[in-house]
């Protein structure tokens, strides 16, 4: 009896080792673990390369967070159910001098706007053109010559008005500008027309700075024309004149001492 039992002990020692063998020469654990951290590396690199993405340019991936323009002069949450207060800032004429200035007072901010560009500006400064998308901003065709469009009789200046401004605003940044805005607010529907088949988003506004009138120099002016008239869903035009600059910290400060939050471009959708 003892020697039978005996013998099944062997029996199992020498089974065990046979099958641990068979497992480690068969499954090498060197070649089962390679590929593991090579999927986690390509893992990282997909989460990396979608989050620069949706940085820079690209629509965000937050669905409670997509806005839409409504009558060219609202931005609206696509979810009636969001209850933020927002308004969208919008800058014309640009780029400048005073473009690299007012980006640092935004990003100070944590506030994102779209620069409406004029072609004319860009042989200036060319290389501001794409540090402001870089940044995270969006860049908006305002026309090349600041045209006003809804007085222009020639159909093909008007084409080429817009259209060449989009292929410069293309090349520098890489994408084609989402946003139009007409000189002037001027526009006619042949323009919208023209807009709309390019796959822009036609933009007017619905509260401004007023800073092309001197006047606005003053910071209370400046300040106080905007927020007489803001309201949930405002889309706010300035310009980039000096005094714009000088006055645009103290235009944020109080936008946000009321409880409004600011649009990221990225997150309209048409």
């Amino acid at each position: 009896m003892k020697t039978t039992n005996k013998n099944k002990k062997l029996y199992i020692i020498i089974l065990a080792f046979v099958l641990i063998t068979i497992v480690v020469y068969a499954f090498p654990f060197r070649k089962i673990e390679a590929p593991v951290v090579k999927n986690v590396e390509e893992v990282k690199n997909v989460i990396s390369t979608a989050l620069e993405e949706n940085k820079i340019g690209s629509p965000s991936l937050s669905p409670e967070l997509k806005y839409k323009i409504v009558s060219r002069s609202v931005v609206v949450p696509e979810d009636i159910k969001n209850k933020t207060k927002a308004i969208l800032l919008t800058i014309d004429d640009g780029p400048s001098s005073h473009t690299k200035e007012m980006i640092e007072i935004l990003n100070k901010h944590n506030a994102k706007a779209i620069f409406f560009i004029n072609g004319m500006h860009a042989k200036d400064y060319p290389s501001i053109i794409e540090d402001t998308y870089k940044e995270g901003f969006a860049v908006g065709n305002h026309t090349w010559d600041h045209l006003n469009l809804r007085k222009a009789t020639d159909e093909k200046i008007i084409e080429q008005e817009i259209n060449k401004n989009t292929d410069l605003i293309t090349k520098l940044t890489g994408s084609k500008p989402r946003f139009f805005r007409a000189p002037y607010g001027d526009s006619n529907p042949h323009v919208r027309k023209l807009v709309k088949d390019a796959g822009m988003i036609f933009m007017d506004w619905s509260g401004t700075a007023l800073d092309w009138e001197k006047s606005t120099i003053e910071k209370d002016v400046f300040v106080g024309n905007v927020m007489r008239n803001i309201h949930n869903g405002s889309i706010i035009l300035i310009h980039e004149h000096p005094w714009s600059v000088a006055n645009l910290d103290a235009l944020l400060i109080d936008i946000e001492s009321k409880g409004y939050t600011y649009v990221d471009p990225k997150d309209i959708i048409e």
